[in-house]
């Protein structure tokens, strides 16, 4: 059991966030912290930082099926929906903010619903508390 569990450039690159979310729980003391680093980027394979996010499913898998360690595409919302839905409290959220070329017509249906937050973080540094044990 850990008090501190700690990523660096890590959980944009993981197949199921939430799954691994899950293990860090499993492996975090209660009142224990994460801390992640994550770049929410295309890693050039797109022309704009955020171009994957035009990108279908199928065109993605085209233009990254024999590149190792492609980003899974999740947004920085996601990050933060998982760790709240596991009763985490976000004790920081720097996210580092870069222009979005991207017109929302452009947006693949998969992520039409990608806020302008979303659509401008190219990165974020996260730590949240997990909750304690239950007062007897």
């Amino acid at each position: 059991i850990a008090d501190l569990v700690i990523s660096q450039a890590v959980l944009q690159l993981v197949d199921d966030p939430p799954g691994i979310y899950r293990e860090m729980d499993r492996w975090l003391k209660p009142d224990g912290i994460v801390s992640h680093q994550i770049d929410f980027k295309s890693y050039n394979v797109t022309k704009e930082w955020n171009g994957h996010w035009a990108c279908s499913d199928r065109l993605w898998h085209t233009l990254t099926s024999k590149r190792r360690g492609q980003p899974n595409r999740e947004p920085h919302s996601t990050h933060l929906c998982i760790l709240t839905s596991l009763g985490y409290r976000i004790a920081c959220d720097h996210r580092v903010v870069s222009a979005s070329h991207l017109s929302r017509s452009q947006l693949a249906p998969r992520f039409a619903h990608l806020s302008d937050i979303d659509l401008t973080t190219s990165g974020a540094f996260i730590q949240a508390q997990k909750p304690g044990q239950p007062q007897a």
